[in-house]
């Protein structure tokens, strides 16, 4: 478990940072652990991102998740100035939910532990 809350620090990491980097005024992160997963909520207020670019992120984050390199690419992903904060939370989730309500934009990525 303890390589699991360090997963999860760094998808929340990566997360604020992706969401900070456009010019994000408002944010709300929720997470929630069970033992089975962790959900990882977040509304971003009054989003700045258009609708093609959720349409984009949502097709990225439901993508299979990539269990066989996680574990080496967790560790291996250091700070960068890419624009590509996105890659490491799709290799480490299990499904996604995103949504645009109200001008508010809604994530909520389900994560299952490995068994």
């Amino acid at each position: 478990m303890r390589h699991e809350v360090k997963k999860i620090s760094r998808m929340v990491d990566e997360l604020t940072t992706l969401f900070l980097k456009e010019d994000t005024n408002e944010l709300d992160f929720k997470i929630v652990i069970t033992k089975e997963k962790c959900i990882i909520k977040i509304v971003d207020y009054h989003t700045n991102l258009d609708d093609a670019y959720i349409d984009q992120l949502s097709k990225r984050l439901n993508s299979q998740r990539q269990r066989e390199i996680e574990e080496y690419y967790w560790q291996l992903a250091g700070e960068t100035d890419e624009d590509d904060e996105i890659t490491l939370i799709c290799a480490m989730v299990d499904s996604a939910i995103v949504e645009k309500k109200d001008g508010n934009l809604i994530l909520e990525l389900t994560r299952l532990y490995t068994m």
